[in-house]
């Protein structure tokens, strides 16, 4: 992964079945607050199974279950979560300033997303999970622009898709899967004002668990002329030529 984030996540409503299951009570309006609520918002996390949290968060001596707030000093809400014996299963957090700083919301057995936000509300990540690994991961730059995408194959063996932006919008580096059975790939390397600064095929080389340059690469300059050209095999050169 390209970095490791911390995450905490949203929940608006649940439905009947799901407060039966997780027996919510109305703790909420008791404005329940821990000796941690000082603490960076990201200290959740150590509760959440999925990101493998393994703490257990207690009330009063108790395991918490169903729906626990937590407040920061001057009153402001700080997190809102559903708790299943002491186990984080949905929740928000959130800035002082009341904006949402993160949301952790449940789309089945299998999967979860984890969004992050700046303090002026735009959204900085999101990761889609799967099986309790991050299958897709997606940045942003603080203007909404994305910065960084990757997504795996459900294996979690090879990318299906890696992407590179740079801050004004342009793509940077794209690398797609275009045959899966030979973990075939298409790559492209381009200049800040969107022009391609260099092209061709990568494979994904399972021994290794390498990604390789193969065949014909093609180098331009900024205005896209073309300039040389470089064989692969194996990812290292076996022939080249200027232009």
């Amino acid at each position: 992964m390209k970095f490791i984030l911390n995450f905490a996540f949203i929940f608006l409503f649940l439905s009947s079945a799901y407060s039966q299951v997780f027996d919510i009570s109305d703790l909420e309006n008791e404005n329940d607050s821990t000796t941690e609520i000082d603490e960076s918002i990201d200290l959740y996390d150590k509760y959440n199974p999925v990101f493998g949290g393994d703490s257990i968060r207690y009330r009063k001596g108790v395991k918490c279950m169903g729906q626990v707030k937590d407040y920061y000093p001057n009153g402001k809400l700080k997190h809102k979560g559903i708790y299943d014996k002491g186990k984080l299963t949905i929740y928000k957090n959130y800035y002082e300033n009341g904006q949402l700083e993160r949301s952790f919301k449940v789309k089945g057995s299998l999967k979860h997303i984890l969004e992050l936000y700046y303090k002026d509300g735009k959204l900085k990540s999101k990761v889609d999970y799967f099986k309790k690994e991050e299958l897709i991961w997606q940045d942003f730059f603080p203007d909404g622009k994305m910065e960084f995408y990757e997504e795996y194959d459900k294996s979690f063996d090879f990318y299906i898709s890696l992407k590179f932006f740079y801050e004004n919008g342009n793509p940077q580096n794209i690398l797609e899967l275009i045959e899966k059975k030979k973990r075939l790939y298409d790559s492209k390397e381009y200049y800040e004002n969107g022009k391609i600064k260099e092209e061709g095929k990568i494979i994904h080389n399972i021994a290794l668990n390498d990604y390789q340059k193969v065949g014909i690469w093609k180098i331009y300059d900024e205005n896209e002329k073309l300039i040389a050209e470089e064989e692969y095999v194996k990812g290292r050169v076996i022939n080249d030529k200027k232009f």
